[in-house]
């Protein structure tokens, strides 16, 4: 099983890696800059990727412009993607949604390292 994580930021990034390797969650992860590098990693790994957490504000293609990219390739529709963003207003997180109506989770930053990996386990029906 494979999550890739997309975040412009590495900070963020290995913030985001090491909440999931501390909750001991079996997984490779795979990490991308932005939405561009995004959808090459997706495209290499589709079948292997079980879980995409997203950021929304990156250069090159943010978050929504990957989710318009994905919501409708029957290959990569079904993976889970969690929203990860500092855009906390609701006006945001309902055009997140009208973006992709099966959106797995909207968390705003910082986030919890135990909120992530919450929903990271529903998401992924982990015990």
């Amino acid at each position: 099983m494979k999550i890739l994580v997309v975040d412009d930021s590495l900070l963020d990034r290995k913030l985001n890696t090491k909440a999931i390797e501390n909750a001991s969650i079996k997984c490779e992860i795979l990490q991308a800059a932005d939405g561009e590098e995004a959808l090459q990693v997706l495209t290499d790994n589709r079948d292997d990727i079980k879980l995409i957490l997203l950021d929304w504000q990156m250069p090159n293609v943010d978050g929504l412009e990957f989710m318009r990219a994905v919501v409708n390739v029957p290959e990569v529709c079904a993976i889970p993607i969690i929203m990860i963003t500092a855009s906390n207003t609701e006006e945001n997180r309902q055009m997140a949604y009208s973006v992709n109506p099966d959106l797995a989770g909207y968390l705003t930053k910082p986030c919890k390292p135990g909120d992530l990996v919450d929903c990271i386990k529903k998401v992924l029906n982990i015990t």
